[in-house]
């Protein structure tokens, strides 16, 4: 009867003890729950400092969960905080029985750290190791192609965004077929410059293809056609090139004008030029045109800069100088009591200044973004 009775009291107690047991691991489940929710919430509204704190409190609760140290070294890079970020990644990377996925993300993690910080060619053996254990992770293809753009690999760079083309759809594979292009592009250059015409033609324009919307790819184009012997595909790609990256017109413009006039073409660009200014509504290519149109057509110019000088303060100034050089004194002093606004070249993803690469946003590292923002 007494062995009855302890056994059943130690029946309960067992029973106790097991649905205590998965009540409290029921209820860690549940603040861990709500501490992710909150972490999303807090990283959608863009509080990077708090969700880096909260991260670093929950990886000292939690020291054996490596996803939460991953977490934590990508809010660290988004912090700047680069040295720590590596530091994080290599010591994840260092356990023996970390399981593959997180592996790959701890590479990942740490190419992304070594990109940001300049880098590439360690980068780049990061991310091949990535990709090796998990050749078909678009994540890794995309930041390896951008660190092999990074790092002039322009050959290896195409083939991943290749890569990267095949295995996405809808808006993502365009984007990789854009870069795709872009990469061809430089490639194309590359060719030019080593006095290999056949190839650099047929890279120019599969850049054009992939990248039909690039200045870019377009202004590369123009300088193989060019190069190549075949002036009239040169001016068509140059026209396109200054059209669709207005805030890098002048440069391109001017680059035209030099090949026109050493081929004798000076009609013909400025047939194109004409064309271009009379339908723009961009005070960058306005402002570009017209400092060319000017010398030939000082009407036409006028008539383009009356059309974006609301917008632009630099557009004004080139109006007030042109009528003031053709004697128009009193059109002068009405253009200088308009009211405009100032403008500044930013990338229009990220909103950087765009300074040393007009074509390029070195922060976001995406290409023909480049905008006029008053």
């Amino acid at each position: 009867m007494i062995a009855a009775v302890l056994a059943f009291v130690a029946g309960a107690a067992a029973g106790a003890g097991l649905s205590y047991a998965r009540w409290l691991r029921g209820r860690a489940e549940i603040k861990a729950l709500r501490l992710r929710s909150r972490l999303l919430y807090e990283l959608a509204e863009g509080d990077l400092e708090q969700v880096g704190d909260e991260l670093e409190e929950a990886c000292e609760r939690e020291t054996a969960d490596p996803s939460l140290f991953l977490a934590l070294a990508a809010i660290d890079r988004e912090r700047e905080r680069i040295g720590r970020a590596k530091s994080i990644h290599r010591t994840v990377l260092a356990s023996e029985d970390l399981p593959s996925e997180q592996r790959v993300a701890a590479l990942l993690g740490l190419g992304r750290d070594l990109l940001r910080e300049g880098n590439e060619r360690a980068a780049v053996g990061a991310l091949v190791r990535a990709n090796s254990l998990s050749p078909r992770s678009v994540a890794t293809l995309r930041s390896l192609a951008k660190a092999l753009e990074q790092a002039g690999a322009w050959e290896r760079a195409a083939a991943a965004w290749e890569r990267v083309e095949r295995q996405v759809h809808g808006r993502a594979a365009r984007d990789a077929k854009i870069g795709r292009g872009h990469a061809l592009a430089e490639q194309a250059e590359n060719f030019r410059r080593a006095g290999d015409e056949k190839r650099a033609r047929r890279s120019a324009e599969r850049g054009t293809m992939f990248a039909p919307d690039s200045a870019h790819s377009w202004s590369v184009r123009a300088r193989v056609e060019a190069a190549v012997g075949d002036p009239q595909e040169a001016m068509i790609a140059w026209q396109r090139a200054w059209e669709l990256g207005p805030a890098q017109a002048g440069e391109i413009v001017e680059e035209a004008w030099r090949f026109a006039e050493r081929q004798g073409r000076q009609a013909d660009v400025m047939a194109r030029m004409l064309a271009s200014s009379r339908d723009t509504t961009d005070p960058a290519l306005a402002i570009a045109l017209a400092h060319r149109v000017a010398l030939q057509h000082p009407e036409q110019a006028a008539s383009a800069l009356e059309q974006v000088v609301a917008t632009s303060s630099f557009a004004q100034l080139a109006l007030i100088r042109l009528r003031l050089r053709r004697g128009q004194r009193d059109q002068a002093r009405e253009a200088a009591l308009r009211a405009t606004a100032s403008a500044r070249l930013v990338c229009g993803r990220c909103r950087d200044d765009l300074r040393e690469t007009p074509f390029r946003c070195e922060r976001c590292q995406r290409w023909d973004t480049g905008v006029r923002e008053a």
